[in-house]
C-alpha cells in the first residue's frame, strides 16, 4: 500500500472530489495521523502518513476486514456481486 500521494492521485482513487477529501483529511491531520507538504509545483500537495497514521491504520484495518466479511456474509455472495457490479457501473457514468 502506497503511503504518500498527491491530493488528485488520491481523490481519483477514492472518486472524491479533490475539495470535499481535502477538507475531509484536514482532521487527520490535526490528529498526527498524515501531514500534507509542498509537490512540485504551488498548485499540489502530498499526502503522507506519519507513523501515528500508520499505528492507527493497522489497527483499523483488521476492524474494517471484519466489518466487510459481516456485510459479503449478510447479503450473501450473489447479491455482494451484484452490488459491486453496480457500484461500478455508476462509478464509470458518475466519471
Amino acid at each position: 500500500m502506497a503511503k504518500s500521494g498527491t491530493v488528485n492521485e488520491l481523490a481519483e482513487v477514492l472518486g472524491m472530489d479533490r475539495t470535499t477529501l481535502t477538507r475531509n483529511l484536514k482532521p487527520l491531520e490535526r490528529e498526527g495521523c498524515l501531514r500534507s507538504d509542498p509537490g512540485q509545483d504551488r498548485r499540489t500537495r502530498v499526502v503522507s502518513l506519519t507513523t501515528e497514521g500508520e499505528a492507527a491504520l493497522a489497527k483499523a484495518l483488521p476492524l474494517w476486514r471484519q466489518a466487510q466479511t459481516h456485510v459479503e456474509e449478510t447479503l450473501g455472495q450473489q447479491r455482494w456481486s451484484d452490488l459491486l457490479s453496480h457500484l461500478v457501473e455508476a462509478t464509470v457514468l458518475i466519471r
